[in-house]
């Protein structure tokens, strides 16, 4: 993902971010209320995933602060 990025805009990037909270939002309400649904495998990789969005959405927001 991370390469996509070199090649979009500031204002682009921003609303990336957007997106990816709402995402985020939406996946921990999902986890939150079914984690005990989802067998642990499942749950690592919900984990992982949320984890993984909120790095990008940090990276994101830094590379845009520096660049505004």
């Amino acid at each position: 993902m991370r390469k996509i990025y070199e090649y979009i805009s500031i204002d682009e990037k921003k609303e990336v971010v957007e997106k990816l909270k709402a995402d985020l939002k939406e996946l921990e309400q999902e986890i939150n209320q079914n984690k005990d649904s989802f067998s642990k495998f499942v749950c690592e990789i919900l984990y992982s995933t949320r984890d993984k969005w909120r790095l990008e959405i940090e990276e994101l927001e830094n590379e845009i602060k520096a660049n505004s």
